[in-house]
Order: C-alpha cells, then sequence, then structure tokens
C-alpha cells in the first residue's frame, strides 16, 4: 500500500494522510481503501505521457503537461515565513479563465500541505458567474498535481478565482523555497529565507501553474518577524503589523511573468543603491557586515551602467520600476535572473576593492552583465517550453560580453570568447553521445539535464555567428522586432529567425533565410570541421565540410534531416590582408565542394580561415598551409594574427590531431612558437588543448615527466618576464602574469615553486595572508599544499572553516591539489557533513578531488559508494550531476577506466540528470583509450626528437 500512497493521494473532506487511513477507519474506510487501491492499479497501468492521449480527458492528471483547459491570469500569494522555525503558513487565490469547459481544476503542488477544515479549497466565479462546487480534491504526487474535482463543468470564457491554504517548512535544499544561514561578527548564526524556482520549484512554495507558458501576474505578500526585511520582484507597496508582531509587507502587483521567475527573500540583510535618471532603482544586498564594507560597491556600479546599455542596446525598456540583487549564502548555481530580484552566490556578486584581482572583477561583471540580459531573453520573452531553454540562456551567455564590455572598455572581451565559450563545448559537442541545442523535452524531469554547455556555450557561440553574418545593425533590428512582439508572452525558435529573416531582407540582404541557415546548426548535433585545400600554382582553393568526430571509429546512430551538413559563413583572410574586414564565402550542405577566391595569396603566403573564431567549426588545411602558419608563428610577426586565432591554431590542430586527421607531430610542431607568446587568451587555450596529453598520459611516468619538462620550457621565458611583483597596469598585463605563474607552478618550475611555498609557509608562522596578493593566492595555496603534506592541508582546512566565501572557494579547489590518498579520502569524507562544507560546495570537492591523477581513482570509488547521497541532494538542481560525472570521469583513459564505468551503467540503469554525462564519458573514454593506444609511440618519439635538438 505504501508504494500506491505516493502515487496516488485522495483527500476529500477531512482525509489528510496519504495512506489509507480515515480519522474513522472502519469496514467502510477499509473497503475505500481497497476500491482507490484497485483504482490506483488502473491509474498506473493506464499512464500516459505528455498532452492528450486517449486517458487525457477522463484523467487528466495522468498527463505530464498541464492541460491547457484553464489560463493563470493573476496571482494574490500570502505566505507567513518563520525564518528560525522553518515554517510556512500560505494562502493563493488563482485568478483564471475557462479556455475549455473541464470538470478539474489542476495546479501543481509538491511538498506542501493542503489545509482542510474551513480551509477546504473554494471556487467562485466572477461577477455573475456561479462556480461549480468542488466534490473532492486529491494530491496525484506522479506528477506533481493538486486536482479539484467539480460538479459540473466551468464555462468557456468565464474567469473564476480558487482559493487555497496551504502549509509548507523552509527546505534545507537548494530548491523552492529553503532557508540559508551565515554567521554573522558576532558569531551568532543568523537564517534567512530564499527562493530558486527553476525548472520546478515554484510548486515547492505554493500550489501554482508551474509551466513557463502559464504567465500571469502576481501580488505577493510575505509575513515575517520584526527585524527581517523582506523582498520579492515589485517595489513593496505598503506594510501593516499584525498580532504578535508579525510584519506583512505587500508588493506591488508584477508583470505579466512565468511562475519561475518569481522570488522571495526574508533576511537580516542591509543594501547599497543608487538610482538611475529615468528613475530605476538599483540595489545590492548582501550581509551587513559586507555591504558595510564596500563589498557591493562594483557589481552596484556594473547593474547600474548594464541595464541603461541594454535599453539602448536592444532599443526596449527595461519595464520594472527596481531591480535588486541579492547574495545568498547556500546556493546551488551562479545567479538566477528572478525579475526584479536576482539571486546570486555569495562570491559572484560581492567584490573586495580591498584585495583586487582582474579575474574577480571580471567574474562580477560577467555575471551581472548574463542576469541582466535575462531581463530581455526570457522574462520579457520568455520560451514557450523548456526545450527552448538556449532562447534564455544562449542569447544571456553572448549578450553578457557586451554588456561586459561596455563597462569595462579596455579589456577586449570578444578576444575572450572563444577560450571562454568556444573551446570546452566544442569538445563536448565532437562526441556521438552530443544533442542538438533544439532538445526536445517529453517529461518535465528532463528539463533539468539541458542546462549545459550546449546550450549555454553553443547557444552563445551559433548566435555570435548569426550577429556576425548578418551583420550589428541588421541583428539589433531584428531582436527589437522579436522582443517588441513577444513582449510578456511566449516564442519558439522560429519566430526569432523570422524577426531576423525581415530585418535583413529590408536591410537588403534579399536572400537570406535565417531559419534555413540556423535549423542546420540547432536541429542537429555537432559541426563541422572545414577542410581547406589550396593550389599554390593557381592561387586557388578548394574547401570541404564533413562532420568533426573526436573518435574517428565512432558510429553516429542519431539520424540527422541535414545529414551533418551545414550552411557555413567561411570567413577568411591571407598574409598583409585585414583581420577586421576579412573575407566571406558560404559553404552549403548540398554542396561536395565550394571554391575559395584567395584574392591573390602567393605560394609564400598563409591563409587563415575562421577569422577571431566567429564560427562554430573547426578548419584543417594542406599540410603546406600548415607549416607557412607554423613558420609565422615562430617569426618576429607572429602578433600580426590575432590572440584568439593563435590560440584557435593550437586548438584545432590538437583535435585534429586526436582526432587523427592531422598527423600529431604537425600539432606538436605549432606549440613550440609558445616560448614567445605573452598573452593569455592563446596560452590558455594552449593549455586547454595540451592538458589532454596529461590526461591520457599521466601515468606513463617517462613520457609525462619529459611532457612536464617540454611545458616547463615554453612557460619560462614568460615566468622570468613577469616575476613575482604584482603587476596592474591593465587587465591583459595582470591575467597574463597570473597565467605565467600558474602554468610554471603546475608544471613543477622550481623557483615558481619555491616562491609559492615559502608564500604560503609565512601564512602558516603569522596567521596573516595579507602578503600574498589576491590574484595569487589560488596558486600559491595549490601549489603549496601539492608540495606539503598534513600540516599545509589541516591549516588549509582551517583557514577554510573561518574563511568568508571567496576565500572558501579559494581553498576548497587548492585543497584538492594534495597529492596524498590519505587525505584526499578523508576531505572527501568531510564534503559530505553539511557543518564543515555547505552542501552546496559539496560538488565542487569530488569534482576536484576527481581531476587531479592522484584523486582520479579516489573520487570514483567514491562516487560508486556514495552514489545515493548525490542523487538524494543534488539531482533536482542544474548542472550538479551532470557536472560531477563530467568532472570525476575526464581522466578516464584505460580499459579499467572504461570497465568500470560500464559495470556502473549496468548496476544503475537510472543515472538521473546525469544520463548524458555518463554517455559522453563512455564515448570519451574510449577516445582516450584510442589515442593512447595509437600515438603513445609517436609523442615518445617527438619529445625525444626535441631532447636531441631535431
Amino acid at each position: 500500500m505504501s508504494g500506491f500512497a505516493k502515487r496516488y493521494s485522495f483527500r476529500s473532506g477531512k482525509v489528510h494522510d496519504e495512506s489509507c487511513k480515515t480519522h474513522n477507519s472502519g469496514p467502510l474506510a477499509i473497503a475505500a481503501c481497497c476500491v482507490l487501491f484497485c483504482l490506483g492499479i488502473g491509474l498506473i497501468i493506464g499512464f500516459e505521457a505528455g498532452r492528450g492521449g486517449t486517458g487525457g480527458q477522463s484523467r487528466p492528471w495522468q498527463q505530464v503537461r498541464l492541460p491547457e483547459t484553464l489560463l493563470p491570469i493573476h496571482y494574490d500569494v500570502e505566505l507567513q515565513v518563520d525564518v528560525t522555525a522553518f515554517t510556512v503558513v500560505g494562502q493563493v487565490n488563482v485568478t483564471l479563465r475557462c479556455a475549455t469547459p473541464t470538470r478539474h481544476v489542476i495546479l501543481h503542488s509538491a511538498e506542501l500541505d493542503i489545509i482542510g477544515g474551513d480551509g477546504t479549497p473554494g471556487i467562485q466565479g466572477s461577477g455573475d458567474v456561479i462556480a461549480p462546487r468542488i466534490t473532492s480534491w486529491f494530491l496525484y504526487t506522479e506528477n506533481q498535481y493538486l486536482v479539484l474535482e467539480l460538479d459540473k463543468a466551468l464555462t468557456k470564457g468565464a474567469v473564476y478565482t480558487v482559493n487555497l491554504n496551504f502549509r509548507g517548512t523552509l527546505r534545507d535544499g537548494l530548491i523552492g523555497f529553503y532557508r540559508s544561514s551565515y554567521v554573522n561578527k558576532d558569531g551568532q548564526t543568523r537564517y534567512l529565507a530564499t527562493t530558486h524556482m527553476q525548472p520546478m520549484g515554484a510548486r515547492l512554495a505554493f500550489p501554482c501553474f508551474d509551466e513557463p507558458a502559464f504567465k500571469a501576474t502576481f501580488t505577493v505578500t510575505l509575513v515575517h518577524r520584526a527585524g527581517y526585511t523582506a523582498l520579492a520582484n515589485m517595489p513593496l507597496e505598503n506594510n501593516v503589523t499584525r498580532n504578535d508582531g508579525w510584519i506583512a509587507d505587500r508588493f506591488q502587483r508584477s508583470v505579466r511573468m512565468p511562475t519561475y521567475l518569481l522570488a522571495f527573500v526574508v533576511s537580516d540583510y542591509t543594501s547599497v543603491g543608487t538610482v538611475s535618471s529615468s528613475g530605476l532603482e538599483t540595489r545590492i544586498w548582501a550581509r551587513p557586515a559586507y555591504i558595510a564594507a564596500g563589498m557591493g560597491d562594483y557589481g552596484l556600479d556594473v547593474a547600474h551602467k548594464i541595464v541603461a546599455y541594454y535599453e539602448e542596446y536592444f532599443d526596449v525598456p527595461f519595464p520594472l520600476p527596481k531591480i535588486d540583487h541579492i547574495s545568498i549564502p547556500d546556493y546551488s548555481i551562479g545567479a538566477m535572473e528572478n525579475w526584479g530580484l536576482i539571486t546570486y552566490a555569495e562570491s559572484l556578486l560581492l567584490y573586495d576593492a580591498r584585495r583586487p584581482s582582474a579575474s574577480l572583477k571580471r567574474g562580477v561583471a560577467q555575471i551581472v552583465a548574463h542576469e541582466l540580459a535575462h531581463m530581455w531573453f526570457g522574462n520579457l520573452v520568455t520560451m514557450e517550453w523548456w526545450d527552448g531553454i538556449w532562447l534564455n540562456e544562449g542569447f544571456a551567455s553572448y549578450v553578457q560580453y557586451l554588456g561586459y564590455g561596455y563597462v569595462e572598455p579596455d579589456v577586449n572581451v570578444m578576444e575572450q570568447f572563444a577560450y571562454y565559450r568556444c573551446q570546452a563545448v566544442m569538445e563536448d559537442d565532437s562526441l556521438t553521445s552530443s544533442r542538438p541545442i533544439f532538445q526536445p523535452v517529453n517529461h518535465p524531469d528532463e528539463s533539468r539535464e539541458i542546462f549545459d554547455s550546449i546550450t549555454y556555450s553553443k547557444g552563445a557561440s551559433i548566435l555570435r555567428m548569426l550577429g556576425n553574418f548578418v551583420g550589428e545593425s541588421t541583428f539589433r533590428k531584428g531582436l527589437k522586432s522579436y522582443l517588441e512582439r513577444n513582449a510578456y508572452s511566449n516564442a519558439v525558435q522560429d519566430e526569432l529567425w523570422e524577426a531576423l529573416t525581415l530585418a535583413a531582407r529590408a536591410d537588403g540582404q534579399t536572400d537570406l533565410d535565417v531559419k534555413t541557415v540556423m535549423d542546420t546548426w540547432t536541429l542537429q548535433m555537432g559541426y563541422p570541421v572545414v577542410n581547406l585545400t589550396r593550389d599554390y600554382g593557381r592561387g586557388t582553393a578548394q574547401a570541404t565540410q564533413q562532420h568533426f568526430l573526436l573518435d574517428p571509429t565512432a558510429t553516429v546512430t542519431v539520424p540527422s534531416d541535414f545529414g551533418y551538413r551545414w550552411h557555413i559563413p567561411l570567413t577568411y583572410t591571407t598574409r598583409g590582408n585585414s583581420f577586421d574586414l576579412p573575407e566571406q564565402a558560404w559553404m552549403r550542405p548540398d554542396q561536395d565542394t565550394s571554391p575559395v577566391n584567395l584574392q591573390g595569396a602567393g605560394s609564400d603566403d598563409w591563409v587563415l580561415v575562421n577569422i577571431h573564431r566567429v564560427g562554430y567549426y573547426r578548419v584543417n588545411y594542406d599540410l603546406t598551409n600548415w607549416q607557412l602558419l607554423t613558420d609565422y608563428l615562430n617569426s618576429d610577426l607572429y602578433e600580426e594574427i590575432p590572440p584568439d586565432n593563435r590560440g584557435t591554431l593550437i586548438d584545432d590542430a590538437f583535435n585534429l590531431g586526436r582526432a587523427g586527421q592531422l598527423d600529431l607531430s604537425t600539432a606538436l610542431d605549432v606549440t613550440r612558437y609558445l616560448v614567445r607568446e605573452r598573452h593569455f587568451v592563446p596560452w590558455s587555450m594552449a593549455k586547454a588543448a595540451m592538458n589532454y596529453v596529461e590526461t591520457v598520459f599521466g601515468s606513463v611516468n617517462d613520457l609525462n615527466d619529459n611532457w612536464q619538462a617540454y611545458m616547463v620550457q615554453l612557460i619560462s621565458p614568460f615566468y622570468n618576464e613577469v616575476g613575482w611583483t604584482l603587476q596592474q597596469s591593465d587587465y591583459n598585463t595582470e591575467v597574463g602574469q597570473v597565467l605565467a605563474i600558474s602554468t610554471a607552478c603546475t608544471y613543477g618550475q622550481p623557483g615558481c615553486v619555491n616562491n609559492a611555498t615559502a608564500l604560503f609557509r609565512r601564512w602558516m608562522d603569522t596567521n596573516n595572508n595579507s602578503h600574498i596578493p589576491e590574484t595569487f593566492k589560488s596558486t600559491v595555496y595549490c601549489t603549496a599544499i601539492r608540495y606539503g603534506g598534513g600540516p599545509e592541508w589541516d591549516f588549509a582546512w582551517q583557514r577554510y572553516l573561518e574563511g568568508e566565501p571567496s576565500e572558501q572557494s579559494l581553498l576548497l579547489s587548492a585543497m584538492a591539489c594534495s597529492r596524498d590518498a590519505d587525505i584526499l579520502r578523508s576531505y572527501l569524507e568531510r564534503s559530505m557533513d553539511a557543518a564543515h562544507v555547505r552542501r552546496q560546495s559539496a560538488p565542487d570537492v569530488i569534482s576536484y578531488v576527481g581531476r587531479s591523477g592522484v584523486g582520479k581513482s579516489l573520487a570514483w570509488n567514491f562516487l560508486v559508494d556514495n552514489w545515493d547521497f548525490y542523487v538524494e541532494n543534488f539531482d533536482e538542481t542544474q548542472f550538479t550531476m551532470a557536472s560531477i560525472v563530467s568532472s570525476v570521469t575526464k581522466q578516464f583513459s584505460s580499459q579499467e577506466d572504461l570497465d568500470n564505468l560500464e559495470q556502473f551503467l549496468r548496476d544503475h540503469p537510472n543515472q538521473g540528470t546525469a544520463t548524458r554525462a555518463f554517455s559522453q564519458a563512455v564515448d570519451t573514454t574510449g577516445a582516450n583509450l584510442r589515442f593512447r593506444r595509437d600515438n603513445e609511440s609517436k609523442i615518445r618519439a617527438w619529445l625525444d626528437g626535441l631532447n636531441r635538438g631535431n
């Protein structure tokens, strides 16, 4: 009976229990229970997914999507929150319109106790409309529904209000309405109530129509004790003191929006704010001590400027009178774009100017720019269903670079795009287990799986490519039309393509159909490699395309309507010609080869394709052109090739080598120029690509030692040039210095290791780390712990327990740098104790440990042994489980690793939100295994040749 009770919970009259019990248990009750049990078996057998189906009319609660019979218009929500007792008592009045006559009112509700007695659900008609009577109600927990059954059908077009009373708790999870806490300067634990509703958390806070297409307006009242401040999406309208000292804060009626954008916070926070010339109020909220220390000032400056910039860029005004940004101590993701009340992880919103760091400033500016971009893409115009989430996240991930570039004009932000957005996702997307950007979501639970690199980074990359080939003016014109046409409503990607096509045609691009082009990028997975073959005698070239796969032996089993071919906007230039205005040619899916006009390039001139890596594709050249490019990189003129293209050349070469499409020695030869490179972008891209050698061959001691020595040889000139005296002249200089020091220490350069460990030792001796520049801390901490032992680790652990969020983030990663297996095993155990490591940080610990050679097996075994812990705590949040699996398996490269993965999958047929991550892990491990088998002798021979001076 207990299994059935979890699936189907009947409530009518005074029945409150989810099992077959009533307050007057007797023969009739037992008989009723048997009837319900049989009914439940029938329901389970007859369960149908999706909208419609033969069971849809008689039992609409069996559909996994809400029926479209009722459309919410407005919610009046009141929540009485006891922040210290963790209780919530609420009521909601939902005004709705009947679209199709129905005898059922179905809303989402999860983990809420619908209050009986005088609080039994009610329904009233609007005006002269007479509402039917509620005959019974029940919770169908299979689909998280509250179902009200009526004695007759609602009338089409009529408006009704449903009244519900409920109780809940402030959850100890990180979704829905939950509790967080911090310790103040007096050592007191202070609690706060906060929310995270995306994708399906609003139903945990109050009964509602919890799907993105069911937009409505909201009036929220938060009732709390004195000494706390309540915040919601809209400004405060009024507050009233009630009996026993409760304070009721009522907020203004919201604009029309989906439930996942609602937010409430009750805390003892303080704020810093400003008001724009147009009257928009912006505030940063945080712990009082952090606001007093000025840690919200930079975020405020950035947020204030970016909103004004976006209003000008999109030519669509921000519709709300205020926007709050608030930092939350316990938070599962980076931030959430709740309309008017954006929530952030503390370390990502707050910046301490007393401890300057260019990378930390970049992090704050970019995440604020990302979330503010959502105010238009996602909030004003929302995807119709979760399969279109890339319309939200891809846009925000691209537009954040525009906003960041506006507030930090001295930083060439688009130069960083190839590294931060393209490089990693192109590796993910070159596996047969990848997926299209537009991914059908057949069950709501699947929505959590698609918050991944394909949605964010590939989405951003193809939008950047689109903006480049239509032109910025046309792009902005199309976006404005799309936003205005769909404001306060929902849209699908074809509506965006239509708006951009019309804008392009208005600007004279009469032969461009954006949908035709972009469908090849959004409706099939993967991307192409463009093969350019030159005829040096005639000065011409031919380009072909093919689906790029890291494992050349892999078989693609997922069919594509486009045959894994793409419309490719090919940008290129030749030696001596412009990088700012490159040539462009189109490659079409139905063409086997495309001629390329090389603009008179001579036989000694190189050709470079995909300028600034604006296109989402790789490029392979004939060997002569590869040699011409390599020689140029090794000349004093190498900086004439832009930094992002220098990095892309190494990234493409290495991945082509991995895929067997380019001789590995050619790829390795390209890296030799790094001895003269001083820019952080190509070095960062090179490191990311070249780390693959350590991933696969880290356990092959002699080869790994030679590789480490080669990397030290490459980085030492850069490291010796920048030294340890902090350079803050400009962003590129500072970040370049950090990269040089980090790389040198990572590969064991003796001077770097000695200096880092000495700085850490001084901290241990004085218990004061003010002598370590903020920007060097990550390297110093990790290096000292890697080359130290128990005392260094124990000291770091104590500092972690006492540290502020930014310091804790650094130490959390650094403590995983230990090479002592016992220490790492103990660290993993401690990460499961929320009293020591915040629940949100436990996934970070196992991910960090899994990335090291020593920790790989430890982390995997720990994950297997504690799988239920991770699923129970993190499967309902975006990113988390997939990130854990990806990090822990990244270094798998042996047959034993592959066997372990496959055995785990046999033992755990349901991997939840980590399903795709496991598929990718199997693919990656197989590719690594093949690469190791086929290339170990080649890499060893190439390194031996260097040692012999060849």
